[in-house]
């Protein structure tokens, strides 16, 4: 599974996909929806897909998302030249269709033939359905395209999704160049633990506190803000007939985001002292002053990339959640410990980005949030037994932070892209860990 530049003339997966025919099947476009991470996962699956089907990938389009509201394209997120450089001799990547084709279509591309494919579709769908039409009509359109691509998928294919994830995506120049400075200036802050940081993916936003149908201590107005809220973004969604919306039983199911103030004091409790910098990947926190004030009493050293950058270093993202989404990955990234929170495409990314970077020992904390719920509830017990269970459940965190399996079944728990080990290892080098996120001048 060699994949120096001598190998590049005739990729892995060429000698093991028998139904591909010696040229090119056609032209593959795919249009990747949701937020940052859900579009990453579509480009990576996109990669896959024309390996299996030996076809020409276009740069995958964006679709627009009216709750996400960010118009970028991929060349504002990703590094297209690289994308491209890296991917070659793996597969062929092009940025647009040929004139004669589009012509062909009207220069239309809803006129192009075009896929619904299930969610989660085997490789056997792939080569049955669809590689025949694209043999036919040169192109195909598979729209949406987020999680189209089953888990479990042959090795050489499996390889591509890690050739795309850990190689070809590399954000852009002007959010690599920023999120640089980001990182140094959280080192910089952090001065007093050995520039070692935690950073914290904190879902309260006011958009995740509705979705969650969960509630907090605002009362009345909170629920009717609420209310209000989930009909403006999903109109009739949360007031059909089967749906049975119970907030107390999501709470307990560890369903619901945590606040502010019962992540400071899991961290408390876990032994992270008011010294500890932390670093804030959130968007606009629901209710911020209120539910804040609490997390920055227990740890003062809190920074977010607002708090980082200048106004004018962050003006050019402004209104582009993904771009903004891209600097908090980053940092995210280099922390010393990483919290998730709520779960998601985010988190699930990045672990398994600083599982790969670090050989599998990063440090991650994913609380069990049925525990922690009951811990809460509890009004007799007393800070040195909630302590106790805390720090049980930072070493049962430690101590999966560092498993590789030996055998496991791949499924979408058990995703590549939160788990890459063992599947990615061949793409591992002795990885220096020194931050340079932008080219180097030639």
């Amino acid at each position: 599974m060699a994949t120096n530049k001598n190998m590049k003339a005739k990729p892995y997966y060429h000698q093991q996909n028998t139904n591909a025919s010696p040229g090119p099947s056609g032209f593959l476009i795919v249009e990747a929806n949701g937020g940052l991470n859900q579009q990453r996962s579509a480009i990576c699956n996109a990669v896959a897909v024309a390996g299996l089907l030996n076809a020409i990938l276009v740069i995958p389009r964006f679709e627009f998302n009216s709750v996400w509201k960010d118009p970028s394209e991929f060349g504002d997120i990703y590094d297209e030249d690289h994308f491209v450089a890296t991917l070659d001799g793996y597969i062929k990547v092009v940025r647009e269709l040929p004139d004669l084709l589009m012509e062909r279509y009207d220069y239309n591309m809803t006129n192009i033939p075009t896929f619904r494919v299930q969610a989660w579709a085997p490789a056997s769908y792939y080569m049955g359905e669809v590689y025949p039409v694209l043999r036919e009509q040169g192109v195909i359109r598979i729209a949406p395209f987020a999680n189209r691509l089953a888990m479990n998928v042959p090795p050489h294919i499996q390889l591509l999704r890690c050739m795309a994830n850990y190689k070809a995506l590399r954000f852009s120049d002007p959010i690599s160049t920023l999120a640089e400075k980001l990182v140094k200036r959280m080192i910089e802050k952090s001065s007093g633990t050995g520039g070692k940081y935690v950073s914290i993916h904190l879902r309260f936003e006011e958009d995740m506190v509705a979705f969650s149908c969960c509630l907090y201590d605002g009362g009345k107005a909170e629920k009717l803000e609420m209310d209000m809220f989930r009909e403006k973004w999903w109109k009739g969604k949360f007031k059909r007939k089967d749906r049975v919306i119970l907030p107390g039983l999501n709470r307990i199911n560890g369903k619901c985001p945590l606040t502010p103030l019962e992540v400071g004091m899991m961290l408390r409790g876990m032994g992270f002292d008011n010294n500890t910098s932390i670093y804030l990947a959130s968007g606009k926190i629901y209710q911020a002053e209120r539910h804040l004030a609490s997390l920055l009493k227990m740890f003062p050293l809190v920074y977010t990339k607002e708090s980082l950058a200048t106004p004018d270093e962050l003006a050019p993202f402004e209104g582009y959640s993904s771009r903004l989404a891209a600097l908090d990955y980053t940092v995210c990234l280099f922390s010393e410990v990483f919290v998730t929170t709520h779960g998601g495409n985010f988190p699930h990314f990045l672990m398994g980005h600083r599982r790969f970077l670090f050989d599998g020992h990063s440090k991650t904390i994913n609380p069990d949030k049925r525990k922690l719920v009951l811990l809460f509830q509890d009004m007799n017990i007393s800070w040195v037994t909630f302590k106790d269970q805390m720090e049980i459940m930072l070493s049962e965190n430690d101590r999966k932070g560092i498993i590789v399996p030996r055998v496991r079944k791949i499924n979408r728990k058990t995703s590549i892209y939160t788990y890459p080990l063992p599947e990615c290892r061949c793409l591992q080098q002795s990885h220096n860990t020194t931050l340079q996120l932008t080219q180097p001048a030639r």
